[in-house]
């Protein structure tokens, strides 16, 4: 007996260690359970490729680019329609919005089915579940599998919101062939947003992810159509829509087969992706009517221009009050590959022609330099070997500034860089934000302003939008084509005055639009447009640029491969296109106001445009910006003696000074003079020296020092292989009177004081020829005869 109740002691004792022990296995295996529950969602649920999207301001689609995976499914939406919210519900999960990611009702409804077919014929499975099953890659349908699912819906809705499962589930759902997603299909299927679908295309995407290998656009179209109608008859039944809806949601037709995506910005949308937003959703700044515009009129104008072999173009438009891009237009939409349609012109860069003008003379007007319409030299000049010519081919002698920019005259303009200096424009190139000017100012020399360097669309289209900022207030804001705040550039980043900028866009607003353009003044509804052109050398770039206080349109047409041809200048190829895209934009209500603060009122010289001296006649009162009054006053108008007559000039040597008449004159350089008068007919010419003072005068007192007359010379090669430069003299008996010198019928430019000139000629025959301000000449003829290689 004893010996029995020790054993059912010990039974028992085994029997309570076995329970504590089946306690403690229980509790661990609940606590391996529940840390791995709380563990069994990754912290982001997909990591496939998504497609890339480029958005227009107003959430537009305007491209996109399939996934790596060759899918397309667009970046995750965060909000779903409530139309596709519906119907998706109504279809897939009645019970959505109550449940905690399972429905018992559905897997026992399931078990049911599965049992009388003896087969898997309905899973049963919420939308939460369905996600859980999208996350794993669609498994096989198995019982283990549907128990996981079950516990990953519970996990799911534990840390998302109802609305944020719904959009998960609607981002990642497949909807049939290779398209994924809620966003994708609604452009793929119907050619625009979820948002805007109607109730029949919103049940059509909501049956698809039931079975998206079986049915979709293209695929048994009769079996989705019911599958559509009868979840439009659900929504009948339940209220949903009333009987108009339903009865009109019927008779829209299905789409038969996929539609593309918009292609309206492909260039920006490559840019974008190599600037490292591949895959995202990019809301970027454009406008996407504006877009559409501008490639339309760039394609109307291709069809034109195609005919001339001139197949490429590309067109920006800027917001001048946010420097937010509205349009990017990166090439013509030409199918052909040699033509190269792939390139973004944009940001190709080319040869600038004589779109860079207006910014040199803006800085030489800051400079104190000139005035706005001062006279420059426009004759025939050589700068060492460089000869430039105008367009036209003519010569005025010397014209003011401002009528040098608005005619784009090339001879002027070489002179005025010249006096402000290659390497102060080079940089300030560089600061305006030319990205490409990288080489040394002694490899452009001064074929920079004609076309020397290359610049891209982009940076010129920012460099005049910053320009119109900074005077319409007074500091720039960051140009830029993905969405975000404006940025302003501190107020001391300015780079050009104000009022230089004004008087700049004034004298461009006087160039001679193209064709039918050339009267817009008479009409009232005509808007001012501040604009440029560029031809580049051999016709291979045609450029164009407009500024209103409103937007900033850029133009370049040409052949992406260089290829020149006849016709393909700015005039004709580029600004016709820049005025039809101005056309398609609201016009702004008023021009920008004059900086008043930055300008002052001067007595100018009618006849010169310098500031007026004591010897000048005709002096009008001209707002000028401030920075002019460091210019000299005018040069041109001198006390001038003539004899009784009036017939001949005289001077102290040769007559009385109660012989002479005392006059003031408008006197040119006689090299100027001689093209100037041909341009002027009431320019007077002075009357020559009596011959008795002329006699005086000429004697000895110009000379040519070196070269002598018949001499043979070499031109210097210097230690780093360029060619040298060969110093020529002349002396006068007067040192400060101005000489003015030329080579071969060249004009080279004037010495006062010092007369020597340094020259590189070629290898020839060649005359110098010097004139001084009285008329006096001097001529002597040598020879280049080779180079020699000058020592350390």
């Amino acid at each position: 007996m004893k010996r029995i109740i020790n054993q059912w002691k010990r039974y028992r004792e085994w029997r309570k260690r076995t329970k504590k022990n089946r306690r403690r296995i229980q509790l661990v295996l609940l606590t391996i359970f529940l840390i791995w529950y709380a563990q069994c969602l990754p912290d982001q649920l997909f990591h496939d490729s998504t497609s890339t999207v480029l958005v227009d301001r107003n959430g537009n689609l305007l491209g996109a680019r399939i996934a790596d995976d060759g899918q397309w499914r667009f970046p995750e939406t965060k909000y779903v329609p409530p139309k596709m919210a519906t119907c998706i519900i109504a279809f897939e999960d009645r019970n959505f919005h109550s449940h905690i990611g399972i429905s018992v009702k559905g897997i026992g409804r399931a078990i049911l089915q599965n049992s009388k077919s003896d087969k898997i014929v309905s899973g049963g499975s919420t939308i939460t579940m369905q996600l859980a099953r999208i996350m794993r890659k669609n498994p096989p349908r198995t019982y283990s599998e549907k128990l996981l699912e079950m516990i990953l819906a519970t996990r799911i809705e534990w840390r998302y919101s109802k609305g944020e499962i719904l959009a998960l589930y609607a981002s990642h759902a497949p909807f049939g062939n290779n398209v994924v997603g809620l966003d994708a299909a609604a452009w793929r299927y119907f050619g625009r947003s979820a948002h805007q679908l109607s109730w029949a295309e919103s049940a059509t995407l909501a049956v698809l992810p039931n079975a998206p290998g079986l049915i979709y656009p293209g695929k048994n179209h009769d079996l989705l159509l019911k599958k559509r109608n009868r979840l439009l008859r659900y929504l009948f039944e339940n209220g949903t829509l009333n009987k108009t809806e339903y009865e009109l949601a019927l008779t829209e037709p299905l789409p038969e087969k996929p539609v593309p995506v918009p292609h309206l910005a492909p260039h920006l949308l490559d840019r974008l992706i190599v600037e490292g937003h591949k895959g995202e959703r990019i809301v970027c700044t454009l406008q996407k009517d504006i877009q559409e515009k501008a490639l339309h009129q760039l394609q109307l104008h291709h069809q034109i221009l195609s005919d001339n072999r001139i197949m490429n173009g590309a067109v920006m438009v800027t917001d001048v009050n946010t420097g937010e891009i509205l349009a990017y237009v990166g090439n013509t939409a030409t199918t052909e590959e040699e033509y190269a349609g792939n390139v973004n012109c944009i940001m190709a860069p080319r040869s600038t022609g004589s779109i860079l003008k207006p910014l040199l003379y803006a800085k030489c007007l800051e400079s104190g330099q000139l005035t706005p319409s001062m006279l420059i030299t426009d004759v025939p000049s050589q700068f060492g070997s460089f000869s430039p010519k105008n367009y036209s081919g003519q010569f005025d002698g010397a014209v003011p500034a401002n009528q040098a920019l608005s005619r784009s005259l090339n001879i002027p303009m070489v002179h005025l860089l010249e006096n402000y200096g290659v390497t102060k424009f080079r940089d300030d190139l560089r600061e305006y934000g030319f990205t490409t000017i990288h080489q040394s100012a002694q490899h452009y020399g001064l074929s920079l302003i004609l076309g020397g360097a290359e610049v891209k669309l982009f940076d010129l289209n920012s460099v005049y939008t910053q320009m119109a900022q900074e005077l319409k207030f007074g500091k720039r804001r960051s140009i830029g084509a993905i969405k975000k705040e404006i940025r302003e550039i501190p107020s001391t980043a300015v780079l050009t005055d104000r009022a230089c900028i004004y008087t700049t866009f004034d004298a461009m607003i006087e160039v001679n639009r193209p064709d039918e353009d050339n009267n817009w003044k008479i009409f009232s509804s005509s808007q001012k447009i501040a604009w440029k052109t560029g031809t580049s050398f051999g016709f291979r770039d045609a450029w164009a640029v407009g500024v209103t206080p409103k937007y900033v349109v850029s133009v370049w047409i040409g052949n992406a491969d260089g290829e020149g041809r006849p016709g393909l200048t700015g005039v004709k190829a580029a600004a016709p296109l820049l005025f039809d895209v101005f056309r398609q934009l609201p016009q702004a209500d008023h021009w920008f106001s004059a900086p008043k603060k930055h300008m002052k009122t001067v007595a100018i010289c009618r006849e010169s445009g310098h500031r007026a001296g004591e010897y000048c006649n005709d002096v009008i009162r001209k707002r000028i910006p401030a920075t002019c009054l460091k210019t000299i006053v005018c040069p041109y108008h001198q006390r001038v003696f003539l004899d009784k007559t009036g017939t001949y000039r005289v001077d102290s040597e040769c007559a009385s000074v109660f012989e002479m008449q005392r006059v003031n004159r408008f006197v040119l350089p006689p090299v100027i003079e001689r093209y100037y008068a041909l341009n002027h007919p009431n320019y007077t010419i002075l009357p020559d020296f009596k011959p008795e003072c002329l006699a005086k005068i000429a004697d000895g007192s110009l000379h040519i020092v070196y070269p002598k007359a018949g001499s043979k010379i070499y031109v210097p090669i210097t230690v780093d292989g360029q060619p040298g430069k060969v110093i020529f003299e002349a002396g006068h008996r007067k040192s400060t009177t101005r000489i003015y010198w030329h080579l071969d019928d060249y004009y080279l430019g004037e010495t006062k004081d010092v007369h020597q000139f340094s020259l590189n000629p070629p290898i020839g025959a060649h005359t110098l020829k010097l004139i001084d301000e009285n008329g006096i000449s001097s001529t002597v003829n040598f020879e280049v005869i080779g180079s020699s290689k000058t020592q350390k």
